[in-house]
């Protein structure tokens, strides 16, 4: 079994595949793009992200593990679609660092942190015009759109600050954890109704594209967040800006947009009580060592012909 592995998320921790102790076990590491182009020939695994031209040149791959959660390449590649090719990805592995990565954008609104270090660097004391401003999140009501592994460890860490939690999902799990209920998506205008504070947790697909745009934002509350941690594209970022420079929400948190780099014309960067950081919600050294641990869990797996974890349904592209 040739296993090629590409320079991605988990390298730090590519030294643990040195334990592997599996029959006919090849592993090769590549590092530039003519190396892979070379070695996918007759592989039989990628660890990486698979283009056009890897999959027609790849015609022995068997399987592909995706370093990251979220698949969106599907929607570029049909023929890995309608391939006999397995696709799993790294779902769970994310979890912990966007759960507090979502909080960190969530209490940076609600506690004006920006305004205090602008105050700190002109060396002001800017109490007066802070004080009674602050907002706490116990009993506000938080929904997540998406209600997958990111979903549910956004939902254990509102659990632990006591907020209630609403969660819609294309397939509702009727056990699923910190909820009462997990809802379909024809509950999603209830959710953005009754909620304080909208999470986006879902992956980025035909379905989900502009999923809240000018009218779903619209049903929020005047003075309710967005915290939008999983794949740019799911908010419309033009309604986004507006409904912000209009006072339409208290706020938004993007770790994601639609087009990354953001663009410099973009609307966000100047959009009041906008909180960016550069897709680095999932990144921790934790999350690279468990990328690579879901790997060799499925190497074992692959070699012994059982069903490998977090197999992606390449239809539906998550």
């Amino acid at each position: 079994m040739k296993v090629v592995v590409t320079k991605t998320e988990g390298s730090p921790h590519f030294g643990l595949l040195d334990a592997l102790e599996l029959p006919d076990l090849r592993i090769v590491h590549v590092e530039t793009a003519d190396d892979l182009a070379r070695e996918i020939v007759d592989a039989d695994v990628l660890y990486g992200f698979p283009n056009r031209g890897l999959l027609g040149q790849g015609t022995a791959l068997r399987w592909i593990q995706s370093p990251s959660a979220g698949v969106n390449f599907l929607q570029e590649l049909p023929e890995l679609v309608e391939s006999e090719v397995l696709l799993t990805n790294t779902r769970g592995a994310h979890g912990p660092s966007i759960g507090e990565h979502t909080f960190a954008l969530l209490f940076t609104l609600t506690r004006h942190i920006p305004a205090c270090i602008q105050a700190q660097r002109e060396h002001y004391w800017a109490r007066p015009e802070l004080y009674r401003t602050g907002r706490e999140i116990r009993g506000l009501t938080m929904g997540i759109v998406g209600y997958g592994a990111i979903g549910r460890a956004v939902a254990q860490r509102a659990k632990g600050f006591e907020m209630a939690i609403l969660a819609v999902d294309p397939h509702p799990d009727p056990q699923a954890p910190f909820v009462a209920e997990a809802w379909g998506m024809d509950r999603l205008s209830d959710l953005l109704a009754q909620s304080d504070v909208v999470v986006v947790a879902a992956p980025l697909t035909p379905e989900s594209y502009h999923l809240l745009d000018a009218a779903a934002l619209a049903m929020m509350k005047r003075d309710a967040y967005l915290i939008v941690v999983s794949r740019g594209g799911i908010v419309d970022e033009q309604a986004l800006a507006s409904a912000l420079g209009e006072g339409r929400l208290a706020g938004a948190g993007l770790d994601v947009t639609e087009i990354e780099p953001l663009p410099s014309d973009s609307p966000l960067w100047d959009a009041p009580n906008l909180i960016l950081t550069p897709h680095t919600a999932g990144d921790s050294s934790e999350k690279e060592r468990r990328c690579v641990e879901i790997f060799i869990e499925n190497l074992n797996r692959f070699s012994r012909g059982d069903t490998l974890v977090n197999l992606v349904d390449k239809r539906r592209g998550y």
